[in-house]
């Protein structure tokens, strides 16, 4: 690995210490609308799985210009939840597919997969409770 690579794996690895998703930043933005916070959750699980399934694509088929735009949708998307882990690992893969470190955009994404798995556990036991 050298230098870039390792500070990139770095970042991925640091993040897995911050917050998955904000519940209470999520719904202070949301000035405590709980209907809202409802719609906003079953919408990014109704997209987000789509949008990662494109990103793969990308990722494989060397796209890094389609990479960096299908990240930085999901950057938007997990920021609007306060899924700060995601965000923070989208915006690595939209910054390195720039880049065309497209190796490094696939560290990050399995990082992003992983977290993304953990992310909505989160969100359903919210939304169940």
């Amino acid at each position: 690995m050298n230098d870039k690579q390792d500070s990139t794996f770095d970042k991925g690895a640091k993040s897995m210490t911050d917050v998955l998703f904000n519940q209470t930043q999520f719904l202070a933005s949301l000035a405590d609308d709980e209907e809202l916070a409802q719609e906003l959750l079953v919408a990014f699980f109704q997209d987000s799985p789509q949008r990662t399934s494109e990103l793969r694509e990308a990722i494989d088929s060397g796209d890094a210009l389609t990479a960096s735009k299908l990240a930085h949708s999901l950057k938007g998307m997990c920021g609007v939840v306060r899924a700060e882990r995601l965000s923070e690992l989208a915006l690595n893969m939209e910054r390195l597919s720039r880049d065309g470190e497209m190796d490094q955009v696939k560290t990050n994404f399995d990082l992003f997969v992983a977290a993304h798995r953990e992310t909505t556990d989160q969100m359903n036991a919210y939304m169940n409770h």
